[in-house]
């Protein structure tokens, strides 16, 4: 993006029409773009690989589809976040930019102490009505953080670890091995 001064925010629909023309991604937030790291981690990479590689399967014959970081969300009304990964609930036209329906979304934290960014995108994904999970899996080792709002009302969250244990995605009818996630990638 150049180097623009912004002094009023954008709407979505802006954003999106300017987006389309960028090559770097850019997330709508607080009426403003902000420019996403450029790049991930090797591990980071793979972890993305393998997970994709295991939800497209599983949910192959369902109304949910999965989306990666190309394919933006809103979190509420004017804010664009992009997941690592997520899941969609109906489909998109091939022209959206913008997941319709999320209902889970997936991310990955190089170290959960010391990642402020994304922890602070966990609050606005739980904004968003239709999402029910929200995963953040560590880049080094088995563990999940799993956020998870069933039934409308609160978010529940729980600790997953090991390479024996499962996330559980009620929503999405499925339970997610970490053995399948972390698969060849080296703890």
């Amino acid at each position: 993006m150049s180097e623009m001064q912004l002094t009023e925010p954008w709407s979505t629909e802006r954003f999106l029409r300017w987006q389309e023309g960028e090559d770097a991604l850019h997330e709508l937030v607080g009426g403003f773009p902000l420019k996403m790291p450029e790049g991930v981690s090797r591990r980071q990479n793979r972890l993305v690989v393998e997970l994709i590689g295991w939800l497209g399967p599983a949910l192959r014959g369902t109304p949910f589809a999965p989306f990666t970081r190309r394919f933006g969300m809103e979190t509420r009304p004017g804010q664009i976040r992009r997941p690592a990964m997520g899941v969609d609930t109906v489909a998109t036209s091939p022209e959206a930019m913008v997941a319709t329906a999320p209902v889970a979304v997936f991310e990955f934290l190089c170290d959960p102490r010391f990642d402020f960014d994304r922890l602070r995108k966990i609050e606005d994904y739980k904004q968003a009505p239709f999402l029910r999970h929200i995963v953040c899996l560590c880049e080094d080792r088995p563990l999940a953080f799993h956020a998870s709002r069933l039934t409308g009302a609160g978010w529940d969250g729980t600790r997953i670890e090991g390479l024996n244990a499962s996330i559980p995605l009620a929503a999405l009818g499925t339970n997610l091995p970490l053995r399948e996630i972390y698969n060849g990638v080296s703890a």
